[in-house]
C-alpha cells in the first residue's frame, strides 16, 4: 500500500518568488546585479528594500516579495510512485540511469524521487532534461502494462511466453505475473522485454526489394516527404530533407513474404509502447 507523506522546508518569501520564476537564489541575485549576501540580508529582513532595490527586483520578478517573512514549504508525495519514477519507467530507465544523465548521485535522485528531499531549481532542471519531460514529486498513478502489445509482438514472432521469458533473462513466473496484471515490470525488465519483442520478426524481415522508407518533415511553414528505397543507396524519391527540419513521421512500407502490404512505424521509445495510462488510447 502506498504511503503519502509531507516534506517541509523553511523558505523566505524572496526565495519562494525566485523559485516560482524558475530561478535559484543566486541567479536572482545575479540578475538583480547584487551579491547573494546582500540579497539574503534583505530577504531575512535585516535590510530594507531601497527604491533602487525595489526597481531591480520588480524588473526580474515582477513583484516585491515580503521582507523577512518565512513559511514552511510543503509538498505531499507518494512514497511508492511519483511522476519522476513513472517517467523513468516509461523510458526504461532505472534511478541510477536517470542520475547518470542528470549528473547527480543515484542515492540523491532516489531520495528526491521518493519525496525524502525537495528539489532545488537546478536539480529540477537537470532531472527534466534527463527525463525529457516535467519532473514532479507528487502522487502518480502507475502506468499499466499494455498486455495486448505483448501478445501482438509474441504472435508476430510466433514465440511462446516461456521463450520470451528465457530470452529476456527473467523467470516464466515473473512474466506470467506481468501478463496477468499482478505485477508491473521494473524499468530494467521493461527494457529487456522491449529488446526481445520489438526486434523485427521473420515476417517483417521477409520483404520484397521494393520496400521503402517514408519520412515526413516540417521546417517553419515548409513541409514535405522524402521516400527512399530500404537499402538507402538507391535513388531517392521526393527530394531531400533540409537541414534543421523536424521529423513529423517515419515508417517503412512494402510487401511481406505472403504478398500482403504492411506499414511499420519507426518506434524510438519502445518502452512506452508497452505501457498504457487510463484515459489515453494506445495505438
Amino acid at each position: 500500500m502506498s504511503t503519502t507523506k509531507t516534506i517541509e522546508r523553511i523558505e523566505t518569501e524572496v526565495q519562494a518568488a525566485a523559485r516560482r520564476k524558475g530561478l535559484t537564489f543566486g541567479e536572482l541575485a545575479t540578475k538583480m546585479g547584487v551579491t547573494i549576501g546582500y540579497l539574503s540580508q534583505v530577504a531575512n529582513g535585516h535590510r530594507k528594500w531601497t527604491p533602487k532595490m525595489r526597481a531591480k527586483v520588480i524588473a526580474v520578478l515582477g513583484e516585491v516579495p515580503g521582507q523577512g517573512k518565512v513559511h514552511m514549504r510543503q509538498e505531499p508525495v507518494d512514497g511508492e510512485s511519483t511522476y519522476i519514477r513513472e517517467r523513468a519507467r516509461e523510458l526504461g530507465l532505472t534511478m541510477r540511469d536517470v542520475a547518470a544523465r542528470a549528473g547527480l548521485s543515484a542515492t540523491y535522485v532516489s531520495r528526491v524521487s521518493r519525496g525524502h528531499k525537495i528539489m532545488t531549481v537546478d536539480v529540477r532542471r537537470r532531472l527534466e532534461a534527463a527525463l525529457e519531460g516535467t519532473a514532479e514529486v507528487a502522487s502518480a498513478e502507475r502506468a499499466d502494462v499494455n498486455i495486448q502489445a505483448l501478445w501482438d509482438r509474441m504472435n508476430a514472432h510466433d514465440i511462446s511466453q516461456n521463450k520470451v521469458a528465457q530470452q529476456a533473462g527473467i523467470t516464466s513466473g515473473h512474466l506470467s505475473s506481468i501478463m496477468s496484471g499482478q505485477r508491473r515490470p521494473s524499468p530494467t525488465v521493461l527494457r529487456k522485454l522491449h529488446d526481445v519483442l520489438f526486434q523485427p520478426s521473420k515476417a517483417e524481415l521477409r520483404v520484397m526489394p521494393a520496400e521503402v522508407k517514408v519520412v515526413g518533415w516540417r521546417k517553419g511553414e515548409r513541409s514535405g516527404m522524402v521516400v527512399r528505397e530500404n537499402d538507402g543507396k538507391t535513388a531517392r524519391i521526393g527530394g531531400r530533407m533540409p537541414d534543421g527540419a523536424n521529423v513529423e513521421f517515419a515508417y517503412r512500407t512494402g510487401y511481406d513474404g505472403t504478398g500482403r502490404t504492411y506499414v511499420h512505424h519507426v518506434i524510438q521509445r519502445g518502452c512506452s509502447a508497452l505501457l498504457t495510462r487510463k484515459g489515453v488510447n494506445s495505438s
